[in-house]
């Protein structure tokens, strides 16, 4: 229907009827288009997955775009040649020419693609196929993607073509110039269009939409701020914002279209598809037309320039207000709004260098490299491709992806790691099962419980960890069962540690009963346990391992001891205190006595402290009373001359807590018998 175009020019008719044989011919001609295009765009979604549309709509639209504005700037170089030389009417016939010459060659190539067989064709008599028009406008939920491309296509067109005739009524462009912003729009759009589609694919298209709309709300605003007859500096602003408007126009193509076929119904996908066409068609005529009229009006009130003006501020208004529309529409497994704009605020220059190496890269050493980075960062956007790492025949670079999984969370990847437990038992490192219990998920409880009998001591030890991290009563009753396994030091101490993160109180038989374990480590795992839980019922169980063990975990039982003891396991923890070979284990006792006194908070900030500031802190936390009470204060005095054993002498009368302490002096003690005699 462009043929008639070629020779509309010479025709030797009234301009009138000119002007209708081109509108004839365009209408014909787009007629034709909508009829095919709910048909091939239903080809084209039933050839590609829900999940990658978005990457083959990116590319294909970022070519378009590419090959379209070489060939509009081409079109507007030959136009201003012919125009230069006052052969005006040449100029269109051959550029239609050149059209017609271009559509044969892609129909060649168009009748070259491979049929599909529909697996499920929809027979139909001619009645009930004019009914069935009317499916999609009756589907509710649908309905709402319809009221959003009502208002977003009017929104959008309803400038039409008056950027053009703004630019060359009142700016006075060249047809070379204006063609340049098309070229600006057009590096925008390729140069983003891939992620747009990426996006899409990943957090949805109604995200992604609303994020753009608000993009395209502003991309009028540089032809505000143009200079009527200043082409170099209008092609200037123009190119800037031609860029930006490419960026948000070449993702707004991809996600309105893909949200289209999201919502539609797949078994009756081309009538729907022709619904949203039809009506985008009827809209994207009637809003320029509105917007002309609009024009028309506001000409003789304002004048030419502003009225332009005017123009372009109601379509930016128009358009932001096409949000309120859009979040009605509901696409099945997009992110929200909110939760896509977080992830996205974490982009950095670090984490799409980290991505683009992770999916190009052949060296294992640099992919490792690329995953720690965007766990590092918490780059949420390379989740899928770290998920995908699982499976690198690189266990380096497995181990990383699952270490990385831990910082990243969110969809997908506790059960990208529950599957390589479940079906790739041998290959699982222990980073794997760490990140399931840092990422907490319940349903992962079931699979880690079978590492606890793995035959690995690190996977036992690991799962212990996880099962703890992630707490629940089934996990809290797989670790009490592991608790118990004396042949099994090291899986009973991760066990008892997790039993202790939980505070899972039922346990308290098998924690007092690994008291007595023979390994240190063990011992030093239940007693903080009891400590942190205070299992009263486990303080015989400390008295006895600290009369059975002399060894650096008699530390923590003598504490542990001061948690659920009384006054009267002063001196066996003292004596634990006097046997101790560090300054650690000995500071550990003495925060066990204080806490049996209640003032392990008072202790516990002096022993931070030392020399001259110590001191200061002390004559500060005694005041008033070391004045009244001399006894104290002569004790003090004998403290300050390092004679800690008369100091607690002094004190020893004051009841018989204090003659325990005076009875087995330490060092420092004198801190927490004097911590003791201001509270008394």
């Amino acid at each position: 229907m462009y043929v008639p175009l070629i020779f509309a020019p010479f025709l030797p008719i009234p301009a009138t009827v000119n002007l209708f044989l081109v509108l004839g011919c365009i209408c014909v001609g787009s007629a034709a288009i909508q009829i095919v295009s709910p048909i091939y765009n239903d080809w084209l979604a039933e050839m590609i997955p829900a999940n990658s549309r978005g990457w083959f709509f990116s590319r294909r639209n970022a070519m378009q775009a590419g090959v379209g504005a070489i060939a509009s700037f081409a079109g507007g170089f030959i136009l201003d040649s012919f125009s230069q030389a006052g052969r005006d009417r040449e100029g269109f016939a051959v550029i239609f020419g050149l059209g017609v010459v271009f559509a044969i060659i892609s129909q060649f190539y168009f009748n070259r693609m491979t049929e599909m067989e529909r697996e499920n064709p929809i027979r139909t008599n001619l009645r009930e196929g004019i009914r069935a028009m009317g499916t999609p406008f009756r589907d509710r939920e649908f309905r709402r993607t319809l009221t959003f491309l009502f208002v977003f296509v009017f929104a959008s067109g309803f400038a039409g073509n008056l950027f053009g005739a703004y630019a060359f009524e009142s700016l006075k462009m060249s047809m070379t110039a204006l063609q340049f912003t098309a070229i600006c729009h057009a590096v925008g759009n390729i140069a983003s269009i891939r992620l747009w589609g990426f996006l899409g694919d990943k957090y949805g298209n109604k995200p992604v939409l609303a994020i753009l709309t608000v993009g395209i709300a502003t991309t009028p605003l540089p032809w505000i701020f143009c200079r009527p007859g200043d082409d170099l500096f209008n092609a200037a602003i123009l190119g800037i914002g031609h860029i930006l408007a490419g960026i948000c126009w070449g993702g707004i193509s991809v996600c309105q279209f893909n949200i289209l076929l999201a919502t539609a119904k797949d078994d009756d996908r081309a009538n729907y598809i022709g619904a949203g066409m039809a009506l985008q068609a009827f809209v994207g005529a009637l809003s320029p037309l509105l917007g002309a009229i609009l024009m028309s009006a506001l000409r003789p009130m304002v004048g030419v320039m502003p009225a332009y003006h005017w123009i372009f501020i109601v379509t930016m208004v128009i358009r932001a207000l096409t949000l309120l529309f859009l979040q009605p529409v509901k696409e099945h497994g997009s992110t929200s709004i909110r939760g896509t704009l977080h992830e996205l605020s974490r982009i950095s220059p670090s984490g799409i260098k980290a991505m683009r190496t992770m999916t190009r890269t052949d060296d294992e050493f640099q992919r490792e490299e690329a995953i720690a980075t965007a766990g590092h960062s918490r780059f949420d956007i390379a989740r899928d491709e770290v998920i995908k790492a699982l499976h690198d025949p690189s266990p380096r670079v497995r181990r990383q992806a699952s270490a990385s999984l831990a910082n990243l969370g969110g969809a997908g990847a506790v059960e990208g790691l529950l599957h390589i437990l479940r079906e790739h038992p041998d290959l699982v490192e222990e980073e794997a099962i760490e990140a399931l219990g840092r990422l907490g998920d319940e349903s992962a409880v079931s699979v880690l419980g079978k590492y606890l009998k793995s035959p690995r001591p690190l996977a036992r030890r690991a799962a212990a960890r996880a099962i703890g991290q992630i707490g629940g009563i089934e996990g809290a009753e797989l670790l009490r069962h592991a608790a118990a396994a004396k042949d099994d030091p090291d899986l009973r101490r991760a066990a008892l540690q997790g039993l202790r993160f939980q505070e899972y109180r039922e346990a308290s038989a098998e924690i007092a009963d690994a008291l007595l374990d023979p390994l240190p480590s063990v011992r030093v795992a239940a007693a903080e346990a009891v400590s942190e839980m205070e299992l009263d019922g486990a303080a015989p169980y400390l008295r006895r391992g600290l009369e059975l063990y002399y060894d650096e975990a008699g530390s923590e039982l003598a504490y542990a001891l001061g948690c659920v003891g009384n006054e009267s396991d002063i001196p066996l923890i003292l004596a634990e205190a006097q046997r101790g070979v560090s300054m650690i284990t000995r500071r550990r006792c003495l925060l066990g006595v204080a806490r049996l006194l209640d003032v392990e908070h008072e202790v516990y900030r002096l022993l931070l402290l030392e020399g001259m500031a110590r001191d200061t802190a002390m004559m500060q936390m005694f005041g008033a009373k070391l004045r009244r009470d001399r006894k104290l204060r002569e004790a003090v005095e004998a403290h300050a001359r390092d004679d800690d054993a008369k100091a607690l002498g002094m004190l020893k009368d004051r009841s018989p807590e204090f003659a325990m302490m005076a009875a087995g002096p330490c060092n420092e003690l004198f801190i927490v018998a004097a911590c003791a005699a201001i509270k008394k």
